[in-house]
Formats: structure tokens, C-alpha cells, sequence
């Protein structure tokens, strides 16, 4: 997907289009290549955010996180940062940005771990998914060796 995709999507102002937009930008097969050239694009894909009803700023979370995080990436962080955004993203989610190196389940707490590294700056991450009211919930940490 590039930036006239993205325009594309937008134009019509279909808020579900939108957010199913972001959501595939976020979930599926990213790479630090495709985000780092997507980045690129972070004041205008901003734009486009800001000509969307602010009443659907809760609906378009997603839109709202890919806007900070093309921008962040652009100012210079690496793309693995998305782990610390406010969204379900599982190490799985993220296979273009992390290698997942172990992974392990605990019966008692029916929660999954994972210990990741970024394939681009090789920072490790803990991960911890666990139920989560009518869902489930990552909780993730830097892995410090």
C-alpha cells in the first residue's frame, strides 16, 4: 500500500473503510522498509486525519496510532516502537518488525509469553497475553540480556 492508496481510501470519508485501512497497515506483514518509506508520507497521511469527523476520534483509534507512529518513525524511531502503543498487537501481528525467539504458556494463568527481538535494531521484547474481559490483552516489556 502506498500513500495514493491511502489517499484513495480516505476520500470517500467511509469511517469503517478508514479504520480497516489502518488496521491492515498495522496487523498484517509490516516490514521496517515499509514502514520506514511510508514514514516518508507521515504529514500527509496527518492531513488526511485531521479532514475526518472528530467525533469518530474513538472509532478511528487506529487511524489515530498509525498518524503517530508514521511520525515518530520519521523523526527517527524505529518501527518496533508500535509495541508500546495502546492497541492489541501480538508478537505474531508484528512478524515483519520482530523475530520471535521463545515462546512459552502458563496453565495456571492461561497466558502466553514471548520473547522477541526487532529484526532492524535487535532491542528484545517480553510479551504477555493473557484474557482480558470478552478479549485478550498483550502486555509488553523491554528485555533487558
Amino acid at each position: 500500500m502506498n500513500i495514493e492508496d491511502i489517499e484513495s481510501e480516505f476520500l470517500p470519508g467511509d469511517r469503517q473503510r478508514i479504520e480497516m485501512m489502518a488496521r491492515g497497515i498495522l496487523c498484517k506483514g509490516r516490514t521496517h522498509e515499509f514502514v520506514k518509506d511510508l514514514s516518508t508520507h507521515a504529514e500527509r497521511f496527518n492531513e488526511l486525519v485531521e479532514q475526518t469527523n472528530p467525533n469518530d476520534k474513538s472509532y478511528l483509534a487506529l487511524v489515530y496510532i498509525l498518524g503517530q507512529h508514521l511520525t515518530e518513525v520519521k523523526n527517527g524511531k524505529c518501527a518496533c516502537s508500535i509495541v508500546k502503543k495502546d492497541m492489541f498487537n501480538s508478537p505474531d501481528r508484528l512478524e515483519g518488525i520482530l523475530e520471535i525467539i521463545e515462546e512459552s504458556f502458563n496453565k495456571e494463568e492461561y497466558s502466553h509469553s514471548v520473547l522477541s527481538r526487532c529484526l532492524s535494531c535487535g532491542r528484545n521484547y517480553e510479551s504477555k497475553e493473557v484474557e482480558w474481559g470478552h478479549g485478550r490483552k498483550v502486555f509488553w516489556n523491554e528485555h533487558r540480556s
